[in-house]
């Protein structure tokens, strides 16, 4: 009698065990005052999009002054999603930083400030830990100086590769205004993703180690400037 034969090698890559849908946009630069119509037309925009998760960098509030908006309190209220804030300096009545907003539970978060750098915006990464369901995400939105050197943007590129490792057994998302891998030494923590157009916009970085895939990505013109939008598929276990 024949010995029975092996199946043959699904050739097929693995599923994810869900895909999540990440955005991020830096309004630093928008040019103009952000009112309670235009937070609510972009909270509309992401619905639209159905965004999941996304990071915002470039952020202005002013504490205590009635006749402006809160883009933080009011985007998140909006938009029916949770919020994580960190701040860079804050100073005559005026805050600055990152935040990261989430249909999904933020259990926790940490704002890192960037040290040896020329600035003086106190530039830093806000670190939110996400939970996809499946498993918890570290989403960090970051926005390195406008003008910073060859040795600063490697220098704000070791820190982000630190997260790697301290959040170990965890996959991270990095999005913001980062350096093209071409002009850093190759990090090996993580991936690059890079909307085809516009060039000057943001990214994402996300690890290499198996924990997340790249199904898509692409730049979504909104009220307050290009909103980069991908896909990432997550893995409950990490892929070889």
């Amino acid at each position: 009698q024949p010995a029975p034969t092996k199946p043959a090698p699904s050739n097929k890559a693995p599923r994810p065990d869900i895909t999540v849908s990440v955005a991020t946009i830096d309004i630093a630069h928008h040019g103009k005052k952000i009112e309670q119509e235009d937070i609510d037309k972009f909270a509309a925009s992401l619905g639209q999009l159905k965004v999941d998760i996304v990071c915002v960098e470039g952020i202005a509030r002013y504490p205590g002054v009635s006749t402006r908006a809160d883009f933080v309190d009011e985007l998140s209220a909006a938009a029916s999603m949770g919020q994580a804030f960190g701040e860079e300096i804050s100073l005559s009545g005026r805050q600055t930083g990152n935040a990261v907003f989430s249909i999904y539970p933020i259990h926790s978060s940490e704002n890192t400030h960037y040290t040896g750098l020329t600035s003086s915006g106190f530039e830093s990464a806000l670190q939110a830990m996400v939970d996809c369901g499946v498993r918890d995400v570290v989403v960090t939105s970051t926005r390195l100086p406008d003008r910073a050197t060859l040795d600063e943007q490697a220098t704000c590129a070791n820190t982000l590769g630190t997260f790697s490792t301290f959040y170990i057994n965890h996959p991270v998302i990095i999005a913001g205004n980062l350096p093209r891998f071409d002009v850093l030494r190759k990090m090996e923590q993580y991936k690059e993703a890079n909307a085809p157009r516009p060039a000057d916009i943001s990214r994402f970085w996300y690890s290499s180690d198996g924990s997340l895939v790249l199904q898509n990505i692409a730049a979504q013109p909104t009220n307050l400037g290009p909103l980069v939008v991908a896909q990432f598929g997550i893995f409950r276990q990490s892929q070889p």
